[in-house]
């Protein structure tokens, strides 16, 4: 006969290892995002050095690093295109299905974005690490099933819910965003009873990659006026208008190129790819004579928020041309700092018009607006910001101008991401149809 004491204390073995098994996931991704962010700036660096010497670098370099990434990204898999966060909504959205997730979220994709956004950021394509760390966190944490006793659908969609937000919370230091993010972007039929586990193992990355980068917030504190004047108001609902407008047209842009793109264009990409992403290269090499719009923008978007750079105007427009082509290109990458950079651009635009303690504030207004009327994620941008700018006491302004960007943006009646995993859905071979598991 059995001891019901035994088999309690069994249960709750099970259970501690579990957690232990999240938990280790979760540092490691958080130690992944950090050298993953470590490795992409020392390329980007490289980059930038190169073509200040030689101002003729990225019309050589960039193509030819378009061209491999093109030849790399058929070779080992359509995975391993875009952002990376479609792939892991998508991977939710067949968790009954082992081939179909395989399709979208398994090591050898994991390892080859790795290396592909670096080659990306290297090569000074407008894109971000964010995406890529979300589709391998999923990665790294549906691999860790195989040692758990149970597979069924709901524990694989609580490891890839989990390991793709830590990711969003080890790339920005932000462990609420990544919080954020699994509620509004990824949250599939989690348990109630296993929701906090999922929100402790988010944070768990988050905290690591902060600590690993020296306890310090993404962009350093940054110091904003909130005595706001009614004289002010009218600026700053502009800002968040225009920033909504600039974002939702994009987000319509990346997400529906075939029904703007002319179709000879269509026809071109797919009968020439290459040379189609050595058009879009030597586009993004154009805008970045004139201004400084390679990379994700981290780097200027700091400098702009501590004043420690001044931008002319056409910055963000020369930063929109070049973010959407760098997108067309479909390069490993993600959108959430270039977005970030492209709204901080939109606020530099009205700095002469307002009084100097102001002008950071119209920065950030204009960063989470575009990054929420992006990814229709209010909630997941607000606290992005303010993470990531270490000021909490933001938090309200930011919340407003996340919302009112989000509801703008509705026009454009696009999903950013979710539209994305749509697409992707739709290119799964026929053959994968099939090996279905009970829920």
């Amino acid at each position: 006969m059995n001891n019901p004491m035994t088999s309690f204390t069994r249960k709750h073995h099970l259970r501690d290892w579990h957690h232990l098994l999240w938990w280790f996931g979760a540092v490691l991704i958080g130690l992944m995002a950090f050298l993953l962010a470590q490795c992409s700036a020392i390329a980007y660096g490289f980059f930038i050095d190169t073509t200040q010497k030689y101002p003729w670098f990225p019309f050589v370099f960039t193509p030819i690093a378009g061209i491999f990434l093109t030849w790399f990204m058929r070779k080992v898999g359509e995975g391993t295109e875009g952002s990376g966060i479609q792939q892991a909504i998508a991977a939710l959205d067949v968790a009954d299905n082992l081939k179909q997730i395989h399709w979208f979220i398994n090591l050898k994709l994991a390892v080859a974005k790795f290396f592909a956004i670096i080659l990306g950021l290297g090569s000074g394509f407008v894109v971000g690490l964010e995406g890529p760390t979300v589709q391998i966190g999923a990665s790294i944490m549906y691999t860790f099933r195989r040692f758990l006793p149970t597979d069924v659908v709901a524990t694989r969609r609580q490891l890839i819910i989990m390991g793709g937000s830590a990711g969003i919370a080890a790339a920005f230091n932000a462990p609420m965003a990544g919080v954020m993010f699994a509620f509004e972007e990824m949250w599939r039929s989690v348990e109630y009873k296993t929701a906090s586990h999922v929100a402790v193992a988010i944070m768990l990355a988050g905290f690591t990659a902060y600590w690993c980068n020296g306890k310090s917030s993404y962009f350093g504190y940054v110091d904003v006026s909130l005595d706001i004047t009614l004289k002010y108001i009218p600026i700053a609902l502009l800002v968040i208008i225009i920033s909504a407008l600039i974002g939702g047209a994009l987000s319509w842009l990346m997400v529906r190129p075939n029904k703007w793109l002319p179709k000879i264009i269509i026809r071109f990409k797919k009968s020439h790819p290459y040379y189609f992403v050595i058009g879009c290269a030597l586009l993004l090499a154009s805008c970045g004579t004139f201004a400084p719009i390679f990379g994700s923008g981290a780097d200027i978007t700091q400098q702009m928020l501590h004043n420690e750079v001044n931008v002319a105007w056409y910055y963000m427009p020369l930063k929109f041309i070049a973010f959407l082509s760098s997108s067309l290109t479909g390069v490993p990458g993600g959108i959430f700092s270039p977005s970030l950079s492209l709204g901080a651009g939109v606020g530099n635009c009205f700095t002469d018009f307002i009084a100097p303690e102001y002008q950071t504030l119209t920065l950030i207004l204009g960063m989470v607006a575009v990054l929420a009327a992006i990814t229709r994620a209010p909630l997941t941008a607000t606290f992005i910001m303010i993470e990531m700018t270490g000021n909490h006491a933001i938090i309200f302004v930011v919340l407003v101008a996340a919302v009112l960007a989000d509801y703008i943006a509705r026009i454009f009646n696009t999903m950013f991401y979710h539209d994305l995993a749509d697409d992707a859905l739709k290119d799964i071979p026929a053959e994968l149809a099939s090996n279905k598991t009970p829920t």
